[in-house]
């Protein structure tokens, strides 16, 4: 569950990367460079969004244990 909420993370960071454009940031002459960038951040944006979505869910089940 975990492995696979990372992957669907990265993805949704990789596309919301992709739509804001951030290519007018560097240079043109460096596409290969620019796109690994864009990768390598939508790595760390999505798993820290899995990692957040994981102690959430960890989190609630705690606080349904003590009250409930």
């Amino acid at each position: 569950m975990h492995i696979i909420l990372h992957i669907v993370c990265t993805i949704f960071a990789f596309y919301l990367l992709d739509c804001l454009n951030i290519e007018v940031l560097f240079k043109k002459s460096k596409p290969e460079k620019i796109r690994l960038v864009i990768i390598l951040l939508a790595i760390l944006l999505g798993t820290s969004l899995s990692n957040f979505i994981m102690d959430l869910f960890t989190e609630i089940q705690v606080v349904a244990l003590l009250f409930g």
